[in-house]
């Protein structure tokens, strides 16, 4: 039986500002590992190859995470 593909979480800007402050999260050029980013490629279609983060795993383990950061939101204009 075929398993789907895992989904990239997507963090509002705000948090993603928050772990980038606290260095858990960040831009793919800040890795090292060319390999964890073309496994996340091919394994996520829907990440949009721009973002990592340290997320909790369920079980108190921060582990490292492709994600996907919400677009801001621009104020309708009345």
């Amino acid at each position: 039986m075929p398993t789907a593909a895992p989904t990239v979480p997507t963090l509002e800007r705000s948090e993603f500002d928050q772990l980038s402050h606290r260095g858990a999260a960040g831009g793919v050029a800040a890795l090292a590992d060319d390999d964890a980013v073309a496994r996340w490629r091919s394994e996520h279609p829907e990440w949009r190859g721009r973002y990592w983060a340290f997320l909790d795993d369920g079980h108190d383990v921060l582990r490292l995470h492709p994600i996907n950061v919400a677009r801001a939101r621009t104020p309708d204009r009345a």
